[in-house]
């Protein structure tokens, strides 16, 4: 259980996504207030949730399955494994990008619709993009509150670490271990910035964004690699542990 915990752990960790709106959070004016703001959102919506579904609804989210934990990390394992050879493979995953609509070329009804959308509604728009711009640039905490919030909804990959740590029947405070160790991994690209950032905001600045850069350059090769290397090890796991 504990290996997979960690690996998932360090998956999440390292998500794009994440390390993007960590950089965008520390561009803010207050940035360690909403590092914070960002992390004790996102712990408090992931705790409750996990707590609720360990301890409360434990029965009830396995049914009376008696799963073998092993089978959970192979499952895992497999799962990872399948993802990886589909990033590292060509398959387009962006045909229906809006960077793609955008390139399409103007004139014609295409550039008829968006001079009608602009003519029915020109102050409309205009005011909705304000009103979200100074959401993002303001001071106000709710931004970065919204961004741990969202982040922390429960994923494919969570419940199954709940499902895991359930079917492992370890005692509970080892579960509410597993799981805290789990979160406090998948939160270290923000906790280790906000630390930092006590000692040396400017310098933290730059390793982050540097960090942020040099996620951006890896290839979908390179993302299925390390997945599909997750995977593989949590298969080997599971199988040792059968």
């Amino acid at each position: 259980m504990w290996t997979t915990v960690v690996l998932l752990g360090l998956a999440v960790s390292i998500e794009p996504a994440r390390i993007a709106l960590i950089a965008l959070l520390l561009t803010r004016p207050r940035p360690a207030r909403h590092l914070a703001v960002f992390l004790c959102t996102g712990l408090a919506m992931s705790l409750s949730v996990g707590f609720t579904v360990l301890f409360i609804f434990h029965h009830s989210f396995l049914g009376k399955a008696d799963l073998n934990p092993a089978l959970i990390q192979i499952g895992i394992g497999v799962v990872a494994v399948l993802l990886g050879a589909l990033l590292m493979s060509k398959i387009p995953l962006r045909q229906f990008s809006r960077k793609e609509m955008a390139e399409v070329p103007a004139g014609g009804a295409n550039e008829t619709v968006l001079e009608v959308e602009k003519e029915l509604a020109p102050g409309r728009f205009k005011r909705l993009s304000t009103r979200v711009r100074a959401f993002v640039q303001g001071e106000s905490s709710w931004f970065s509150g919204s961004i741990g919030a969202a982040l922390a909804m429960p994923s494919v990959d969570y419940m199954a670490l709940l499902a895991l740590i359930i079917a492992s029947k370890t005692p509970p405070a080892e579960q509410a271990a597993a799981l805290v160790t789990f979160l406090l991994l998948a939160s270290w690209a923000a906790v280790i910035p906000l630390l930092s950032f006590m000692v040396a905001p400017a310098k933290t600045r730059v390793w982050v964004q540097r960090f942020n850069d040099w996620i951006r350059t890896r290839t979908r090769r390179h993302a299925g690699m390390f997945v599909a290397a997750v995977g593989v090890i949590l298969i080997g796991v599971g199988l040792h542990g059968l």
